[in-house]
């Protein structure tokens, strides 16, 4: 369904002739965003090229990547149109997934989620003054609390571990025992498959990744035909 509202935002987009300010502003907040990400956690994969967001009706915000042209797109929730802290969560946290794309198959490990998470709360925090409580499900306080104390002892330390490997849901137990100085038993954790942690089974994500795979097919021709 998430996949299909994407697509719903694409063809709104093109058909509709509304003021585009909205979408500019967005991807002006996002450079911003990329440059303090950057400034922490180390540069970009140029080899992608950023889009500029879109507003969808989907019930949270998304990234999808036009794997054989290099683009992506951050899809931010409805909510966000009216509500300039969630935008900025959204982008915010959208934006460490494309930091460095991990490839077709790529499952997000806890380290990166919780990464994405912490930065995005960090950055509202910061532009709006909010402060955030301890999470309610134990399971995603758990990463919360894994990945602040990883930072805690290093807010650049992720910048580190990209020096060695560019892509951080790649970052692996070893590498983080060694330049994070952490724990073996927090290394294996930060590891772990964020979506087999919550219960999401291997097939589900296979077929939504064939599912966004035919979809952003569809994209790309919607925006060869728009720069015709």
């Amino acid at each position: 369904m998430e996949n299909l509202l994407a697509i719903e935002a694409e063809t709104k987009f093109l058909l509709s002739s509304r003021d585009r300010s909205f979408e500019q502003t967005l991807r002006q907040e996002l450079l911003s965003i990329f440059e303090e990400a950057e400034l922490l956690f180390g540069p970009r994969d140029p080899s992608y090229q950023m889009s500029t967001p879109r507003i969808s009706e989907c019930a949270r915000a998304s990234t999808y990547i036009l794997w054989p042209f290099g683009i992506t797109r951050i899809y931010l929730t409805r909510d966000s149109r009216t509500t300039p802290w969630l935008a900025s969560l959204e982008l915010a946290h959208e934006a460490i997934h494309i930091l460095s794309p991990g490839g077709f198959d790529f499952v997000p490990t806890i380290l990166e989620e919780g990464l994405a998470e912490w930065f995005a709360r960090r950055y509202v925090s910061r532009i709006y003054g909010m402060s955030f409580q301890r999470d309610s499900d134990p399971q995603y306080d758990a990463v919360m609390t894994a990945v602040s104390t990883l930072m805690s002892k290093n807010e650049f330390v992720i910048r580190d571990l990209r020096a060695r490997q560019p892509v951080i849901s790649k970052i692996d137990e070893k590498l983080l025992i060694e330049v994070g100085g952490i724990e073996p038993d927090q290394a294996k954790f930060l590891c772990t498959d964020y979506l087999s942690y919550f219960g999401i089974s291997p097939p589900w994500r296979f077929m939504e990744q064939h599912a966004e795979w035919v979809e952003a097919r569809l994209r790309s021709l919607f925006d060869t035909k728009r720069t015709k």
